[in-house]
């Protein structure tokens, strides 16, 4: 399910399970410990009034070696939740991000895809989640065990653990405006803790079962819930005390959820084919669904102005882009794809969007007009479940179910 999870400030994505990948003898004695990074570049961005043309060149490869000794990444997206961005958290400034494989956190440089010295989280563990918070000085580490806090810089652990779940903890994230965590754990409650002291605050308890994932609204007022009870919840952060009732049960798992940057909407998707925009202050409906998408919406994205949304297909394995304001399509289906897309997000300049598919490869897209932006972007092998692209609008991070994470930098050429 993706959050998300789509604002500037924090950036937070989940993993569910993991196992190895089945390789070659020949291949496995030379890749156990090794995370392949690809660095891939374009041309350079110009002004607003070029053209996005974009041409990717491969311009580096190396391969690093993993000090638990287990292939990094190595964990399977195959047992993903369908629309969960995968194994990455970028770090606010943009010049760090985060994978984890089996039982530690990798940071890695954003400008040159080299590894950062220290391992995060080390020997804890299964991971679930991961998040950084808002300023970028502490990681939020989700397992099967416990969720922790972690000191990006120092690689050592913040506080104590934070216990009280009775299960794993499937997911993690950090409000922007207090200093709050909230964890969504199989023991069917939510919860938010003191990020600075690692106490608990307070505990939201009423789904049927897992929660499977949880979002903040942008002024850190609310707190939204999707649950294996096919239900969306919204909570009051300052009391924990529910708004209205769930909102509508869906006919499937809810796939993806995402505040509007304003926080004035909150968007939904689940196993039918509909979007439901909600009033995130009465948890009312606001206004009639998006309907026309064939097969299960995956995933959805907000642009930042949050005058467009972004949802994906999976029966047709298109992309569509809505204008929020009107409730209507913003541009034709974007087409390419040859599988259900699972992945997306837009630019921070809102020119761009990019997304990923269970075909393999990853697309660049002008989130104006919905025309594409130069090839698709190959090189993983089997589905790319993960998608970012860095605050400067200058590199896309991919990360797939080969366990590969690949860089692309991204540029522009000038129009003739």
């Amino acid at each position: 399910m993706t959050t998300q999870r789509d604002r500037k400030d924090t950036y937070s994505d989940s993993l569910v399970g993991g196992h190895r990948r089945r390789i070659g003898p020949a291949i496995a004695a030379a890749m156990i410990g090794l995370l392949a990074i690809t660095a891939t570049v374009a041309t350079e961005r110009a002004d607003s009034q070029s053209a996005l043309a974009l041409n990717p060149e491969l311009v580096a490869h190396s391969q690093v070696a993993d000090a638990a000794g287990e292939p990094f990444g190595a964990a399977s997206a195959r047992r993903v939740v369908p629309g969960k961005a995968g194994i990455i958290a970028v770090r606010p400034d943009g010049k760090v991000f985060a994978t984890f494989g089996h039982g530690a956190v990798r940071q890695w440089y954003t400008a040159t895809g080299r590894r950062a010295e220290r391992p995060l989280a080390s020997g804890i563990g299964r991971i679930n989640s991961i998040a950084f918070s808002a300023d970028g000085k502490l990681l939020a580490v989700a397992g099967n065990r416990e969720a922790s806090l972690w000191d990006p810089t120092t690689g050592k652990r913040s506080g104590s653990p934070l216990t009280g779940h009775v299960g794993p903890v499937r997911s993690v994230t950090f409000s922007s405006t207090e200093k709050l965590v909230a964890t969504a754990g199989d023991d069917g409650t939510a919860r938010l803790w003191n990020s600075g002291t690692g106490s608990l605050v307070r505990t939201m308890t009423g789904h049927a079962g897992a929660v499977s994932s949880v979002v903040f609204s942008p002024d850190g007022q609310l707190l939204a819930t999707a649950g294996a009870d096919n239900t969306v919840r919204l909570w009051q952060t300052s009391t924990g005390r529910s708004i209205g009732e769930p909102l509508a049960a869906n006919p499937g798992p809810v796939y993806a959820m995402s505040f509007t940057p304003d926080g004035h909407l909150l968007a939904t998707s689940d196993g039918g084919s509909v979007v439901r925009l909600w009033d995130p202050v009465t948890g009312k409906p606001a206004g009639e669904p998006l309907t026309g998408s064939s097969g299960p919406v995956y995933a959805l994205t907000f642009n930042p102005d949050g005058t467009r949304l972004a949802t994906s297909s999976g029966g047709d394995n298109t992309v569509r882009l809505w204008d929020v304001a009107t409730r209507r399509p913003a541009a034709a289906p974007l087409t390419g794809h040859a599988g259900p897309v699972r992945a997306m997000r837009f630019s921070p300049n809102g020119k761009l969007l990019a997304t990923g598919s269970d075909d393999g490869t990853a697309r660049l897209w002008d989130a104006a007009t919905g025309s594409p932006e130069g090839s698709p972007l190959t090189g993983h092998d089997g589905p790319v479940w993960a998608v970012r692209i860095s605050p400067d609008d200058k590199r896309l991070i991919t990360a797939g179910d080969d366990g590969k994470v690949r860089l692309w930098r991204l540029t522009t050429k000038t129009a003739a």
